[in-house]
């Protein structure tokens, strides 16, 4: 407040640390939300919230946008971070010395772009804004969270006798949130669109490796309604799947078993295998260094997508930074070209808004996780018997509470003991969840190496090929047990 040559006094209202006034010299207020407590009165200018202050439905389609603030150590001193948080834009943060102060009080160089990107609407702010029109800004701000696109489309699409039943305030108030959900697709559709065109690509191609792995992502993109041609998409995908499910290719069995022969010798399969093999300690820091360069990849994959939200690119690049550490030398040339692309484009004058700490994650104990893998052998046992794959996420719901919340490095020692207790002859359970789901490939690759196989890290197309052999070895194993 000093540099912008303004004298203030601060002052706790009750309830104390939730909310922070600041009465300027010239007679105005400004008040600071530092949790959710006190509600914003949203009629008295533009707020200003904590970083992590949950918004209420429909508050930004009320007032275009919010303000932010958080501190930042700079050395000795504290710097002061305002951010301008709207619904069609991530919040856009600035540092206070930087803003410039108006008649309405705080103005950042965000707040002026919306306003003059938006046509002005004169709204009576003394009539309630009808259920209604309530209902439908709600509607479109969880759609857009959750990411549904064609739920956001029909939402759009559907609204036009609705608009026209409306007085002209709720219309602007309905048509304003409609605006903003159009520009959200704008940008949305184009990267569900890529999805299903690589879906269909890898159905054309009969890869199922890479079929599987985007049919998982286009379900969860769609779980909320798809269109026609992502419903035949999708249809197309599960018809293959189920054919490669039954159906053997015999052009290809020959190299299947090729691939299969690469995993542990027989000896080393005879009887039940001991529940726990002597790891040296360069053995298991080059698996930690493997799993982590695994991380770093599919990290990379997450950022490189379109829209997404400045927290969760601040949160994902720390993770970024972590598992690169974690794998040391072990990371290839090619991957580190891309984290260094990924480091440059986050803005310096933008920094990454701070989360609180996360909670610290309870470490399993030896027995509970023996639990979980007894309750995982069992439900992929009666997944072979049906002849089909299955993936974490159905996993975890039809276990419930018997599949616990556990950690990346707690769910490959759980493949582990799934596998451990194979008898002789018996294939890899745990090739059923690695097809299924193929962000549990490398977990198979570690558990099939710690039982004496040889399968090398980096070689995809022969990871892939070890699995089906197992998966077809596995499905035959179990199918009259």
């Amino acid at each position: 407040m000093t540099d912008h040559g303004r004298a203030a006094r601060f002052s706790y209202p009750d309830p104390i640390g939730s909310v922070l006034d600041v009465d300027l010299d010239d007679g105005r207020r400004l008040r600071v939300h530092l949790d959710g407590q006190v509600r914003p009165s949203w009629g008295d200018g533009i707020p200003i919230l904590g970083a992590d202050v949950p918004l209420e439905p429909g508050a930004l389609s009320r007032c275009q946008y919010v303000y932010r603030v958080r501190l930042e150590s700079d050395g000795t001193n504290r710097r002061v971070w305002i951010g301008t948080e709207s619904l069609a834009h991530a919040t856009e943060w600035t540092s206070l010395a930087d803003c410039e102060w108006g008649t309405d009080g705080l103005v950042t160089e965000a707040a002026v772009r919306i306003l003059q990107s938006t046509p002005p609407t004169a709204p009576s702010r003394t009539q309630p804004i009808p259920e209604a029109v309530m209902r439908l800004i709600r509607g479109l701000e969880t759609a857009q969270r959750s990411g549904t696109v064609e739920h956001v489309r029909r939402l759009c699409e559907g609204s036009g006798a609705f608009l026209e039943s409306l007085e002209p305030y709720a219309r602007a108030e309905a048509q304003q949130a409609l605006d903003e959900a159009l520009t959200w697709l704008d940008g949305h559709a184009g990267y569900q669109q890529g999805v299903f065109a690589d879906l269909q690509r890898a159905v054309d191609e009969g890869r199922a490796w890479d079929v599987r792995e985007h049919y998982n992502r286009a379900t969860a993109l769609t779980r909320r309604g798809a269109s026609a041609a992502e419903q035949e998409v999708l249809q197309h995908a599960r018809a293959f799947l189920q054919e490669k499910n039954h159906r053997p290719a015999p052009d290809t069995a020959a190299r299947r078993q090729r691939a299969l022969n690469r995993l542990a010798p027989a000896q080393t399969r005879v009887g039940v295998t001991p529940r726990h093999r002597t790891v040296s300690a360069e053995e298991r820091e080059r698996i930690q260094q493997q799993a982590a360069v695994l991380k770093v990849r599919r990290l990379v994959s997450d950022l490189q997508r379109p829209n997404v939200s400045a927290g969760r690119r601040a949160k994902k690049l720390r993770e970024l930074e972590a598992a690169v550490g974690r794998a040391k030398g072990a990371l290839p040339w090619s991957d580190m070209q891309q984290v260094r692309a990924l480091r440059k484009e986050q803005p310096a004058d933008r920094p990454a808004r701070p989360r609180p700490a996360p909670r610290q994650h309870q470490a399993l104990s030896d027995e509970a996780l023996a639990s979980a893998a007894a309750a995982v052998r069992g439900a992929l046992k009666r997944t072979a018997r049906t002849q089909q794959t299955i993936t974490w996420a159905e996993l975890k719901e039809q276990l419930g509470s018997a599949l616990p919340r556990i950690s990346e490095e707690e769910r490959r020692q759980l493949v582990v003991r799934v596998d451990e207790t194979s008898e002789r002859d018996e294939p890899l359970l745990s090739s059923i969840l690695a097809a299924g789901d193929p962000q549990l490939a490398e977990a198979y690759r570690l558990s099939a190496n710690l039982l004496g196989g040889q399968l090398p890290a980096g070689d995809r197309e022969l990871l892939r090929d070890v699995i089906d052999a197992d998966v077809r070895q596995t499905h035959a194993y179990w199918r009259h047990r």
